[in-house]
């Protein structure tokens, strides 16, 4: 009799640590993050160690899409999906992005990427309601317009290769933008 209760306690712990482990295994929805940056012209332009990536989109060809609202390389996939609990993202590209889970799209922290979107607050730092603009001075010789980061940027940027840290869903859409290429959007729906 207890050798039978014994087996019915373990079938039982069994099943349980099963469903435990296929409840986790769809809890997380992983979002790709996408880039094809060439590392030669975007190292000369921005600075050495801007893309560590083998891709063959030149500097010139990337800022030539802005007018079409961005380039088309650099992307979240999925720009829209569904998730249980959580949501991460995985750096495929060769520079770094942000994951940064925003109330509203719109603009990040560099001013010159924006395409005349404003900035969330979620991606730049506010006086006053205003965003704090600074210029950079760029390797070739051209000048970087950007706004003070918010201290979400550093919190959320993913490195080349990285993985994020899961945020948590709240029920209903929660989106989610890289403040650096403010096009690179992703809208995951908690089920």
């Amino acid at each position: 009799m207890k050798i039978v209760m014994w087996k019915r306690l373990s079938y039982a712990l069994a099943a349980v640590a099963l469903m435990a482990i296929a409840i986790a295994a769809k809890d997380v929805r992983t979002i790709s993050i996408r880039d094809n940056c060439d590392q030669a012209t975007f190292d000369a332009a921005i600075g050495p160690g801007t893309c560590v990536g083998d891709g063959d989109t030149t500097f010139q060809e990337f800022l030539d899409a802005l007018a079409d609202g961005g380039h088309e390389k650099w992307r979240f996939n999925n720009s829209v999906t569904e998730a249980d609990v959580a949501a991460n993202a995985k750096n495929e590209g060769g520079e770094g992005h942000t994951f940064t889970p925003v109330a509203k799209f719109g603009g990040g922290f560099i001013q010159d990427l924006n395409m005349g979107m404003d900035p969330v607050p979620e991606c730049v730092q506010l006086v006053n309601g205003q965003p704090i603009p600074v210029t950079v001075p760029r390797p070739d010789g051209g000048e970087l317009h950007i706004f003070v980061p918010s201290a979400l940027v550093d919190a959320t940027t993913v490195p080349p290769g990285g993985m994020s840290a899961n945020a948590t869903l709240k029920r209903g859409a929660n989106r989610f933008q890289c403040c650096i290429h403010p096009w690179m959007r992703s809208t995951v729906t908690r089920r």
